[in-house]
């Protein structure tokens, strides 16, 4: 490929807007700049050029000055003075070469200014030349509002890191100090605890270090996450045994609040999925449900098939959800007005985690709640992932 064929194709569909009252001159520029693959839209007053521009919308346009009605600085003029149109490149084309025509066409906006009687190659060549440093000004822009974004972006980052920082702290604080005080009680030989009391220190230590490991978890989950690296391991598996083991493992916990979890399981055939992510969205809406819902009430977990997905709810007879608190739910690290209704511990982070294993299942994540009636939590995914 030559470098005339490379230079035409550089600026292929590059749209130009010629403006001259005549049609002679107009022939001979159509002639010029059609072979070079420019689309060209022709005009023969200043009044039509503007109306043309509005949609025809040239990348550069030629243009005469001495024309009837308004002359080539007045239309010129008009049409910088929309911002729409500012970045469009103006060249003077004129018979009008005194100094000081070319200098009130620069103060008018134009980039050029091509003399007539004008030479062929001159006005490919100009034309050629501002529209790929109008392409090149554009490339800049796009790579400046980038690299702005990535700053944006990065601060974001460094923020959300220092968050999780600080907050990892702040919760793993209490429960260490309280292992490493039982600890040092246990491991005291001047200490005589009964049975009972060593099974209770014990037990306690076992739930600290339980908060502490969903904690780390889900701080690795959120890295994962935040860095673009979180990916499924789709195999073909039962939605309803995920779902049953989940309550069997939350149901101790329900029992202890006098709480009752009851399945609607409609039948449904293997699913494509990551098993391990969506028990981890299962076991967050459950556990959920008993963490926040009142001693004595229910929780209804339900498989609906509708169409290409699977919809799948869990609904608690807790205090309900505050519309100020909704907005904040999916978001990390955030304080809302309800608490577990049993001293449970809760990271704040948990549904923004599964909202975002969810989307890669290709689902969504949904809310429904009204106070003092409770809340549905309920995600659909895909029956056809692979």
């Amino acid at each position: 490929m030559n470098q005339d064929t490379e230079a035409r194709n550089s600026v292929l569909g590059n749209k130009v807007l010629i403006v001259d009252d005549t049609p002679a001159n107009i022939d001979v520029l159509r002639k010029t700049l059609e072979p070079e693959g420019y689309e060209l839209s022709v005009a023969t007053s200043g009044e039509s050029a503007l109306k043309i521009a509005s949609h025809f919308k040239p990348d550069l346009i030629l243009l005469d000055i001495m024309m009837p009605g308004i002359d080539g600085y007045e239309t010129c003029r008009r049409l910088k003075r929309d911002a729409g149109n500012k970045d469009i490149v103006v060249i003077f084309i004129s018979a009008k070469n005194e100094t000081k025509d070319v200098v009130k066409g620069f103060s008018m906006g134009a980039v050029d200014y091509i003399n007539k009687p004008f030479h062929h190659e001159e006005v490919c060549a100009r034309v050629r030349t501002h529209i790929n440093l109008r392409s090149l000004t554009e490339l800049r822009e796009k790579l400046f509002s980038k690299l702005e974004n990535n700053v944006n972006r990065l601060t974001e980052l460094g923020e959300l890191k220092n968050k999780f920082l600080g907050m990892a702290a702040h919760d793993l604080r209490n429960p260490l100090v309280s292992i490493r005080g039982l600890s040092d009680l246990l491991l005291d030989k001047n200490n005589q605890f009964s049975d009972e009391q060593v099974r209770e220190f014990i037990t306690t230590m076992h739930d600290a270090s339980q908060h502490m490991l969903c904690l780390v978890n889900d701080l690795l989950d959120t890295s994962v996450i935040e860095s673009g690296k979180l990916s499924l391991s789709l195999k073909k598996c039962s939605l309803h045994g995920l779902i049953e083991k989940v309550v069997r493992a939350n149901r101790r916990l329900a029992e202890k609040k006098q709480m009752e979890i009851q399945l609607s399981l409609a039948d449904l055939p293997d699913l494509y999925l990551d098993p391990n992510r969506i028990t981890q969205v299962l076991e967050n809406l459950i556990s959920n449900a008993v963490k926040f819902s009142s001693p004595g009430s229910n929780i209804f977990v339900s498989i609906e098939s509708a169409n290409e997905d699977v919809k799948v709810s869990v609904r608690d007879e807790g205090p309900g959800i505050s519309e100020e608190d909704q907005k904040k739910l999916f978001k990390g690290f955030q304080k809302l007005s309800a608490r577990p209704t049993g001293g449970e511990s809760s990271t704040g982070l948990g549904l923004a985690i599964v909202k975002k294993m969810v989307e890669a299942h290709g689902g969504t994540l949904d809310v429904e709640s009204r106070l003092g009636v409770g809340s549905t939590f309920s995600f659909t995914i895909s029956k056809n992932l692979i």
